[in-house]
């Protein structure tokens, strides 16, 4: 495993240019929460019992994190974190873009959830994976914060992830935004 895939993106281009992210930013936050794996947690933990089911489930959070962080990527976003199945990533006003950037991630992030909407099981049954997508613009503090010694984590803050959190920012759900 290399190093980079523990850092952001926009992070990491800084970090080859010598250069620090400001802490005071302007942005969007884009919080993606993927719905079902609870399921196919129990279902591969049923199945092919703790040990083995644990390794599969590590294959799939592997493929779909691969697909949407792909996306995110592709929009000029950086993915900050992940808590579970969900993600949280930060799109850099550049140009007063980020709102337009994350929301047609969003869009992306749904399409290119379609490819797990039907996860098989070894039983030939199925679970279903859905993807509700947040995204608030505005501004943001940015910092890393932990221990060198044992890890770093780099870290969003302000009123633009509190609407996130408390559920007030633009939802999207398959092609459909919601303020």
């Amino acid at each position: 495993m290399t190093l980079h895939t523990h850092i952001p993106q926009d992070r990491l281009r800084a970090l080859s240019r010598g250069e620090t992210l400001p802490d005071r930013t302007s942005g969007s936050v884009l919080f993606a929460d993927i719905s079902g794996f609870t399921a196919l947690t129990e279902g591969l933990r049923d199945l092919l019992g703790s040990r083995q089911g644990a390794e599969e489930l590590s294959k799939h959070l592997d493929t779909v994190y691969t697909a949407l962080i792909a996306e995110v990527e592709k929009y000029g976003g950086s993915v900050l974190g992940f808590a579970g199945d969900a993600i949280t990533c930060w799109f850099d006003d550049l140009n007063g873009a980020a709102t337009p950037r994350a929301a047609a991630c969003a869009f992306a992030l749904q399409t290119a959830m379609g490819a797990f909407n039907s996860v098989k099981l070894p039983n030939n049954k199925s679970v279903v994976l859905t993807l509700k997508v947040a995204v608030a613009s505005g501004n943001a503090r940015r910092f890393v914060v932990g221990d060198p010694t044992i890890h770093y984590i780099d870290t969003l803050a302000g009123a633009t992830v509190a609407r996130i959190s408390a559920g007030r920012g633009t939802s999207c759900t398959e092609r459909r935004c919601v303020s």
